[in-house]
């Protein structure tokens, strides 16, 4: 399996979950430390908010198998500079496959990644061939339900300005192991709060007015997505998700939808090999496809 070469980032303390074999791109005003894994079809792994490209680590392997694998941390999240911006994501992912020449990939993207993923298969359709959308976040314009287990995000705020942050981070934590459904074992505890150690909450405590780079997609939108589309989520998904992925099975042209029984909003941490057969082959008969005469 072929790895990238270690680069350092000048200026960033980096936790012990993100050393490795990273590279740095500069994009758009902000440094984006990525990976790349594998050879074959680019595969882009986005994750969701509060934790980094440390997310994948367990997905790495069977994906890289059959695919170069491409994860990297968001603007404002994990070692990448910049605060958190879903109205610049799409932008930063564009730029950053640019630089690494991938003019086309497959897009997965994982809760509030999954937008970026959705934003980014609106906004530059040529780049996408296949687009998975996985546990997805709320979308612009998604009503809520009564009941829905949403996250305090006020509470957590007047946490982090009384306590600091890492009272702020357990907080999350805590909603986390409480919300995400199926089993969560103790070691994929210990994992989520070694990815929350990055977080600055500074979306939260101290959010910036948005760069407005792409408009974020939304429940009107859908119906111009053209990527053949996965929407896959757990059985005990957060109520939310399992509304938006409603939304995207029913808005999205052809979209197909898998439901992970027994997980929840980690499934690829809870049902590993699952997740990543039900994935591995929508995407193989998306290659196996584009093959025929």
């Amino acid at each position: 399996m072929r790895r990238t070469a270690a680069l350092v980032v000048v200026g960033l303390v980096v936790p012990s979950i993100l050393l490795g074999q990273a590279q740095v791109a500069e994009v758009n005003g902000v440094s984006l430390p990525y990976e790349l894994d594998g050879e074959g079809t680019p595969l882009v792994l986005i994750h969701g908010w509060a934790v980094h490209r440390g997310f994948w680590d367990d997905d790495v392997e069977p994906f890289a198998r059959r695919h170069q694998v491409i994860r990297y941390d968001r603007r404002g999240f994990g070692a990448a500079t910049g605060k958190p911006d879903l109205t610049a994501d799409p932008a930063d992912l564009k730029a950053l496959l640019d630089r690494i020449g991938v003019s086309r990939a497959h897009v997965v993207g994982h809760s509030q990644g999954a937008i970026v993923a959705l934003s980014f298969a609106l906004r530059y359709p040529d780049m996408v061939d296949g687009l998975v959308l996985f546990g997805p976040g709320m979308l612009p314009g998604q009503q809520p339900s009564p009941g829905d287990d949403l996250p305090d995000f006020e509470e957590w705020v007047a946490i982090g300005q009384a306590d600091g942050i890492q009272a702020l981070r357990a907080a999350i934590g805590r909603w986390a192991m409480e919300s995400f459904g199926g089993p969560i074992e103790e070691r994929l505890g210990a994992k989520a709060e070694a990815l929350l150690s990055t977080y600055s909450g500074a979306d939260l405590l101290d959010p910036p007015p948005p760069s407005n780079l792409v408009a974020p997609a939304g429940v009107a939108d859908l119906a111009a997505v053209t990527a053949p589309t996965l929407v896959i989520h757990g059985e005990h998904d957060l109520s939310f998700a399992r509304a938006a992925a409603d939304l995207l099975t029913d808005g999205i042209p052809g979209a197909r939808r898998t439901v992970l029984a027994g997980a929840g909003h980690a499934a690829n941490w809870q049902q590993p090999d699952r997740f990543a057969g039900a994935v591995l082959e929508f995407l193989a008969s998306l290659d196996r496809a584009r093959r025929l005469p």
